[in-house]
């Protein structure tokens, strides 16, 4: 069985895309030969990758996880040549709310300038793994518990913060305790928040009111909105500074870990060398 590079390149357009003619014109090909190169790839592999419908595609579960595999190999492959070429080569950073919070410029204007052949990008993507599973990014920086398929480097620690309204009773305060969030509702992204009961219960204390939101955006819009209350890393004060949100210090709650992480099976030649930068940003040594 012969997989060309070609027909990984297909499956991974059509996938995100969910579309053939959308494939087709991204890829500069017609869309039959799309259609063709994918029949190709499902034949030599003997297992339907996408279901076909008039109005759309969508990938099965083989499907799903061969072209995060094919992502992941088109990624080293790109990279290979790129150092072969003496070109740039880009390391994609995933992350789901906040980067490296107050660090994330000067990491990122440091790295680029001194790795000119690798600069450093990051994409917000909300997802648990920050876009790894799916080999949407090269690394990503995590902040809760790392999954299973995924490795990890610790790079830093932030204390937590309650976001507030800028009317709200405790929005002058300098400092509150777990136990001042009580009689509030408190907004959480369950998939990627580092918030849940868990923060209360663990040091005996009932768990207040809690309410679901989606990504940061619509967490910040409902407090901002006098809905909520929200509790998160300080990063995330730094990363979305928002009027009619003020960010008040926890002074009881435990700090939360940054990580840096990458699929367990393709390790980043340069994830030593970030995560070695990232931890230097948050101990304060400067140095890369």
């Amino acid at each position: 069985m012969d997989v060309e590079v070609r027909q990984l390149r297909v499956l991974v357009t059509v996938d995100d895309e969910r579309s053939f003619t959308a494939a087709a014109d991204i890829l500069g090909m017609s869309q039959a030969a799309v259609s063709r190169s994918l029949a190709a790839l499902e034949h030599d592999l003997g297992t339907r990758l996408m279901h076909r419908t008039t109005r759309r595609v969508e990938p099965t579960e083989a499907g799903t996880s061969f072209a995060a595999t094919a992502r992941r190999v088109l990624a080293e492959l790109d990279r290979a040549v790129a150092a072969v070429r003496g070109e740039r080569s880009v390391i994609r950073v995933g992350y789901q709310w906040a980067a490296l919070g107050a660090h994330t410029t000067p990491v990122l204007r440091a790295w680029n300038r001194a790795h000119v052949d690798s600069p450093m990008r990051l994409v917000r993507l909300n997802r648990r793994d920050g876009g790894l599973a799916d080999g949407l990014v090269d690394l990503a920086v995590l902040r809760h518990g790392v999954d299973p398929e995924l490795d990890s480097e610790l790079v830093g620690s932030e204390p937590r913060v309650v976001a507030v309204p800028i009317d709200h009773p405790l929005a002058d305060r300098s400092s509150v305790g777990l136990a001042d969030l009580l009689p509030f509702v408190v907004a959480h992204d369950r998939h990627t928040g580092t918030t849940s009961a868990g923060l209360w219960t663990s040091v005996g204390l009932a768990v207040p009111r809690m309410t679901e939101t989606g990504d940061v955006e619509e967490w910040l819009d409902l407090i901002a909105a006098g809905d909520a209350i929200g509790v998160t890393a300080e990063g995330t004060a730094h990363h979305y500074p928002r009027p009619g949100v003020v960010f008040v210090p926890i002074d009881d709650a435990p700090p939360i870990e940054v990580r840096l992480a990458w699929h367990r099976r393709y390790r980043h030649p340069f994830a030593s060398r970030v995560a070695r930068a990232l931890r230097a940003a948050y101990d304060g040594s400067g140095l890369a």
